[in-house]
């Protein structure tokens, strides 16, 4: 478990594993998202035994009301390096922070207690709010994967069908401690 002040992240469990696919598939987290929606309660099974397996699989919460999920995954402990992922599902939670106190909560922990060297994580480039919380934790634009990924899109963004751009980001561990002060 990892805390600061009302955030926690905590391992996910097997009870969350309803909520994490009600989140799934909530059309404000899956719109920005690389995967296809709607995923079932066994995919989601499915997908946190395998974001153990190679990483940290967590939830967030904010005073003991699970909000979100992040973790790492495709920890490489040879390269010292590894992904991030994350997202608030709770609608009332999104836009408040939290996403950015969580993402520097993991940093530290992927750089002070896993000691990694570098986090990346590949964000589909029409998530501006996302891209933004990232640079806001200190993550910078690597590459932009042109039309990588076919987006159906809603009525949520305006946007039409087609392929989207995929943004590669990272941050070492001397760029966060630079930012935090450490």
């Amino acid at each position: 478990m990892i805390q600061e002040g009302n955030l926690v992240l905590r391992p996910v469990e097997e009870a969350d594993i309803p909520l994490v696919a009600r989140w799934m598939n909530n059309v404000h987290v899956s719109h920005w998202m690389d995967y296809d929606a709607p995923v079932s309660e066994a995919e989601v099974r499915t997908d946190i035994r395998r974001a153990r397996a190679e990483g940290v699989a967590l939830v967030i919460e904010v005073d003991k009301v699970p909000v979100g999920r992040i973790g790492l995954n495709q920890l490489r402990p040879r390269d010292r390096r590894a992904s991030t992922y994350m997202y608030i599902g709770e609608d009332t939670y999104r836009g408040r922070g939290y996403g950015s106190k969580a993402m520097q909560l993991l940093l530290n922990y992927a750089f002070e207690v896993k000691n990694l060297r570098l986090v990346e994580l590949w964000a589909l480039a029409h998530n501006e709010a996302a891209l933004a919380n990232y640079k806001k934790v200190g993550f910078r634009e690597d590459a932009r994967l042109r039309a990588r990924s076919f987006h159906g899109r809603h009525a949520i963004d305006g946007g039409e069908p087609g392929y989207v751009d995929t943004v590669i980001m990272s941050i070492t561990d001397e760029e966060f401690r630079a930012l935090v002060g450490g």
